[in-house]
């Protein structure tokens, strides 16, 4: 009996089906009355070049013994097999039953590779917390300034309401002493028509339409300067409402070039 190491690269996508052949190779060499020394499902390495567009495959080695008459029922199952990459079939002159050194190679790979990514974490989860903190410090800024323009936009209110108030009360106290005067001359047009009912009441009518009319005015005109008021409210309100969102915005820009200025680096 003769002793050979198979090697064969499999298409790395479909490792299942690498698997189910590998299993194969050794159920056919037992069938075959041959004995396995040893078996290695290496892994994923990458290729010394593309092969069929793969720069990855699946290794597997298998050193067994056979005789030479049943090799080809194990290398048959390599035929039409279009998922295998490469194949290599060497005879040796003894069993080989250690580690490969191929296998070795792939472990010291992992090993370095997992290492690498270990560290790679660790410093991107340290730059995270810098991100993130700095993030923190950036929004605690936008609160406060959103609380002062708040607090602003406050100020501006109570004042306007103030006025609007002051200006209605005036109003008021003017419509009243209107009114008053008015009373008085109605009085005193109603005691000089003693003698003269008729000219009187005649002359009291037409006082009172003129005091009405007045009345009127003035409360046409206090209404209106109300409505100015309740403008002028209405605008600043606007105003310190968009200063507030242009100051929001400004502050969520810093944010923003905070990331990108982190993610740069």
């Amino acid at each position: 009996m003769n002793h050979y190491e198979i090697i064969y690269i499999f298409n790395p996508d479909e490792k299942e089906l690498g698997k189910s052949l590998f299993d194969k190779i050794l159920e056919t060499t037992k069938s075959i009355k041959g004995q396995i020394h040893r078996s290695e499902e290496i892994g994923s390495r990458r290729l010394a070049y593309p092969i069929k567009d793969y720069y990855r495959g699946e290794y597997f080695l298998i050193n067994l013994e056979c005789n030479s008459s049943e090799l080809a029922s194990i290398t048959d199952l390599f035929k039409f097999n279009e998922n295998i990459l490469r194949t290599s079939v060497l005879k040796k002159k003894q069993a080989e039953t250690g580690k490969s050194a191929l296998m070795e190679q792939t472990k010291d790979s992992l090993y370095e590779k997992d290492s690498k990514d270990e560290g790679l974490v660790k410093k991107v989860s340290n730059e995270a917390k810098e991100v993130l903190s700095k993030a923190e410090e950036v929004v605690e800024d936008a609160i406060e300034e959103v609380k002062e323009a708040a607090e602003k936009v406050e100020e501006v209110v109570e004042d306007v309401v103030e006025e609007v108030v002051e200006k209605a009360e005036e109003i008021v106290e003017a419509a009243e002493e209107v009114v008053e005067d008015a009373i008085e001359e109605v009085k005193e047009a109603a005691e000089k028509v003693e003698e003269e009912v008729e000219d009187v009441v005649e002359e009291v009518v037409e006082k009172a339409e003129e005091i009405v009319e007045a009345a009127e005015e003035v409360v046409e005109d206090a209404i209106e300067e109300v409505k100015e008021a309740a403008e002028k409210v209405e605008e600043v309100v606007e105003e310190v409402v968009e200063e507030a969102k242009e100051k929001a915005k400004g502050v969520f820009a810093k944010v923003k070039n905070v990331f990108k200025a982190d993610k740069k680096k």
